[in-house]
């Protein structure tokens, strides 16, 4: 008789080795002694000889299952073959950064693999991937009735050509030049069809009055609110913490998002929560002061954002179970006070990505769904992106990735708002005393950061499930875990990524 145990053990480097967490089946007979070593869900890629993943690279490997949930792995490179093992025997799809020479990094995936023991070429896998995922979300729109750029057409023809003779090729550096051609006409591609689809698509949205409009918001400042912080274009809305939104609503003619509430994130609760002695005491003081806040609640206030930062991952001041307890109780309180006045609750992670470095947990979308399914009064879903932050943040993605997101979570049936922040202008963090400082993550520069925000923001307004943005930041300062994720310095300068948003709002809706 045999019997199985699946432990986490720590492991090792040696030099040239990269390796991370992971997990194995050991096996034991009867009289406890091990009689095998079986790694489980094993997949091998070969790489190039002119290029390894770095630290922060392999960092971003993770395996999304036929499930659509990523996986933990073990992530290993040595004498040239990158190894990635999870406690999984199933096909999955491989997602890491890749760096563009022209475009910078973006994570981007494979196909769907079987396991093997026989390495993969990763560049042609890599290739392979990106470029189906290309040539079928053109299928899709041009279905659709979007006319697709003759450029495009050319490119998706030139980098098939390319990645099928790099497969038929024997000699394994002709292949690797040959696939990585592919893939980077494959991403030019990409952006290149992005492009003309939230240009063309966002205008049609805009001039069809029975579709909802999509609107910018920003956050006022984390301890003042002044005028600025209020008048600032493009912006149609403003959030303010509850103790500020009455101050917000006076200092400026615009419609208020009060809240969150609860920031559920690693680090994001109040100091004064924090130093609560139990569950019971923060829970019913952060009822007490949703409660308060509804009683007084300004006339200009148009969401309230109950929650942010879900995410499945529980920390020492409050487990997942207490969050999603104290979710739950906020948004039935704030509905029996029969107030007509939306709720949101917003998640972090996406695209979960959270999941490929820990054991356990769930799906954002998962934790929505079980919430809709208890039959809380949710009006809007919430998306956290923190873009380009480690280890609290997302990682940077094609745009094509980001249509499938918001595809999956429109599944939902309710309207999706962004709330974002992104690092520009980046200073080095010196953390207070035990305080979570987040890394950015990419080598990419602000112009590259500031170009994938243009194509991303009219993908997101051409689709009519998205109903608006609120840039989470104001100044840099504001949120420490989040270095250079304002849209100002410390001293109050307007950053490029202020004006990139009043441009891409002038050029969907026109100037005032």
């Amino acid at each position: 008789m045999l019997f199985v145990y699946d432990n986490a053990i720590a492991c090792k480097s040696k030099p040239g080795v990269v390796e991370f967490a992971f997990s194995i089946n050991m096996c034991f007979d009867i009289t406890g002694h091990a009689s095998r070593l079986t790694q489980m869900g094993e997949f091998r890629f070969r790489l190039p000889s002119n290029w390894e993943p770095t630290n922060s690279q392999a960092k971003s490997i993770h395996v999304i299952g036929l499930d659509g949930v990523p996986s933990p792995c073990r992530v290993s490179s040595d004498e040239g073959i990158l190894t990635i093992a999870r406690n999984r025997d199933e096909s999955g799809k491989v997602f890491l950064a890749f760096p563009f020479e022209d475009f910078g990094e973006f994570t981007i995936g494979t196909g769907t693999l079987p396991e093997s023991q026989t390495p993969y070429q990763l560049l042609i896998e890599l290739a392979r991937g990106t470029l189906n995922r290309l040539r079928n979300q053109i299928s899709i729109w041009q279905e659709g009735g979007l006319e697709i750029a003759e450029e495009v057409h050319d490119q998706v023809g030139q980098a098939t050509r390319l990645l099928s003779q790099a497969i038929m090729q024997t000699d394994p550096a002709a292949s690797d030049q040959g696939s990585r051609d592919a893939l980077h006409i494959a991403m030019s591609a990409n952006l290149k069809v992005s492009e003309q689809f939230g240009a063309e698509v966002s205008k049609y949205r805009t001039s069809q009055p029975d579709m909802p409009r999509f609107w910018f918001a920003n956050a006022v400042g984390a301890d003042e609110v002044k005028p600025e912080h209020c008048e600032a274009e493009p912006f149609q809305l403003v959030q303010a913490a509850p103790e500020l939104a009455d101050a917000a609503a006076e200092a400026g003619n615009k419609r208020t998002i009060v809240g969150p509430f609860l920031d559920a994130s690693p680090g994001g609760m109040q100091e004064e929560i924090v130093a609560l002695d139990d569950f019971f005491a923060r829970r019913d003081y952060i009822l007490n002061r949703c409660r308060k806040t509804i009683r007084q609640l300004n006339p200009s206030s148009s969401l309230l954002h109950v929650v942010s930062g879900l995410n499945g991952m529980g920390h020492r001041h409050l487990s997942y179970p207490q969050q999603t307890q104290i979710t739950s109780d906020m948004l039935n309180l704030i509905d029996e006070s029969q107030i007509d006045v939306p709720m949101m609750v917003s998640f972090d992670y996406p695209w979960a990505e959270r999941l490929a470095t820990a054991v356990g947990g769930a799906h954002p979308l998962q934790i929505a769904d079980s919430l809709l399914r208890q039959g809380v009064p949710i009006n809007f879903i919430g998306l956290d992106v923190n873009l380009d932050y480690w280890p609290c943040g997302s990682v940077v993605r094609d745009p094509l990735q980001w249509i499938d997101m918001i595809d999956i979570w429109s599944q939902l049936g309710l309207p999706l708002i962004f709330c974002f922040r992104m690092p520009t202008m980046a200073k080095p963090a010196i953390p207070r005393s035990g305080q979570l400082i987040n890394e950015v993550r990419s080598e990419l520069t602000d112009e590259q950061r500031l170009s994938i925000l243009e194509t991303l923001l009219p993908m997101m307004i051409a689709r009519p499930g998205v109903h608006g943005f609120i840039w989470r930041q104001w100044k840099d300062s504001d949120d420490e875990r989040f270095p250079g994720g304002g849209l100002v310095t410390e001293t109050g300068d307007e950053k490029p990524v202020l004006e990139l948003l009043r441009n891409v709002s002038e050029r969907i809706y026109g100037s005032k």
